[in-house]
This record gives structure tokens, sequence and C-alpha cells, in this order.
């Protein structure tokens, strides 16, 4: 009952919506787990796009890391300097950095706890994660040719308030590289928020069924992990989370 409250009250508030969700976040950012690397929802490529070859280690996140490749598309960011913005648990800003050999490759998080584990598990040379907040990221104006936010924005108390700060932080000419979902009767406002942050689009579609897809691919692995370390209390309620077969 008490669930079922939360939820249906959730729809009515997206205060206490985030605030749920921001508390959720923090709570699984505490789980010390090297083999976890992602918190997205992923990406099943077609049979008309190239596989994407990854080496042996990265093999078991070829989903989660396929929705990374996919946003940055055909961006070129070597040499360049890069920021992500809401890093979870590194694995993106590590495949990124790894891949795509920015010069300097920076991920960013609210959460102290999750900085701090990717601080001491991803970290290199090109490669540092920040604490900081979404809507008033601390960093110099025009310091990164690009931004990377995948699934993450819809945590955030102002969406205006977060575009401004990207566009703040881009050099002329870079490039903003983004994922989410969003209800249906929310993409129009979306798409204005976009258009009055002063970015303009360059391309943008809709992944809907190739991020189901990576879903129904990915949920035996997920059922797996969940079982393994989430405990009867909390297995119901990881599961919404982890978005599973049946949530």
């Amino acid at each position: 009952m008490i669930v079922r409250l939360i939820a249906k009250l959730c729809q009515f508030s997206p205060w206490l919506r985030r605030r749920i969700w921001h508390r959720w976040y923090h709570y699984l950012a505490g789980y010390q787990m090297e083999n976890w690397r992602f918190m997205n929802y992923g990406y099943a490529s077609s049979d008309q796009v190239p596989v994407l070859e990854l080496e042996p280690d990265d093999e078991p996140d070829r989903l989660a890391i396929q929705l990374y490749h996919f946003v940055v598309g055909d961006t070129v960011l070597a040499n360049q300097s890069v920021l992500e913005v809401g890093c979870g648990r590194g694995g993106g800003a590590s495949f990124i950095s790894r891949y795509h050999r920015p010069r300097h490759m920076v991920g960013l998080d609210f959460s102290q706890r999750i900085v701090r584990y990717c601080q001491k598990h991803r970290g290199t040379n090109t490669l540092e994660f920040v604490h900081g907040n979404a809507e008033s990221l601390p960093f110099d104006a025009e310091q990164f040719d690009a931004v990377v936010n995948v699934e993450s924005s819809h945590c955030y108390g102002s969406m205006d308030a977060f575009l401004a700060q990207v566009r703040r932080v881009l050099r002329n000419g870079g490039y903003f590289l983004y994922a989410d979902f969003r209800s249906r009767d929310a993409l129009e406002l979306l798409d204005r928020q976009i258009q009055d942050s002063g970015m303009s689009v360059v391309d943008r579609g809709d992944i809907t069924a190739n991020v189901l897809e990576s879903m129904r691919l990915d949920n035996d692995r997920k059922l797996q992990l969940i079982d393994m370390w989430g405990g009867k209390r909390l297995n119901r309620t990881i599961r919404q989370f982890a978005g599973v077969e049946g949530s």
C-alpha cells in the first residue's frame, strides 16, 4: 500500500519523484561492486550498424556501452576536452576516455559517495571525477569541447538551468551529446527547452525500440545481479529501478 501510494503521489509531484529518485540513486551508489560499471538501459544495435569492437573485459557491458557509442556518434573527441554530467559509476566516462581518446575527460556526479568510488576504480591520468551539481557546474565558461549526458537529466530540478550551464561551459562550436527518456506529452517541452538554451539541434532520433530491445536482452543478467546482492527486502524495488521484464 505504501509503495502504491508513493507511486500515485509521484504522478502528481515531480519534486517528490525527483527526491525519491535521488535518495534511491545515492543508496545504490554505495554498493562496492567492481563489475557494476553502468546504470543506463543500454542500446541494441540494428543489423545495419557495424558491430562495435570491444576489449574482452568490456564485452559484458556491451549493451550499455553501445548507448554511449551511439550518443557520441561521429563526433570527434580525440584530443578534446570532454565533460560527462551524471557520470554514475564511471563506466561511460571510462569508455569514452579509452576508446575515443580525449585529451582530458571529466566525470561529474552529485553523489559524493559515487565520485569517491569512481576516483578509486576508474580514475587515470586523463580521466578525473568531481562532485558537483548539474544545475551549477563548477567549471569556467567555455572549458569543454563536448558535454555528454546519458539517462540522467530526468532527475534534475530545472532542465532550463542545466541546459544554460551546458551552454556556458561549452566552447564555441562545441557539442552537447545527449540521451534520456521522457513521457510523450513532455517531448514538446524538452524540444522547446533545448531551443531556448541557445543551442541548435544537429541530429536527433527516437531510439525507444533499441532501448527496449536492450532491456529485453539484458533481462536475465540483471535478474542474476539483483538476486545476488539485492536481498529479499529490496528485490522488488531494485527490479523496478533496473527496468526488468514485468516492471
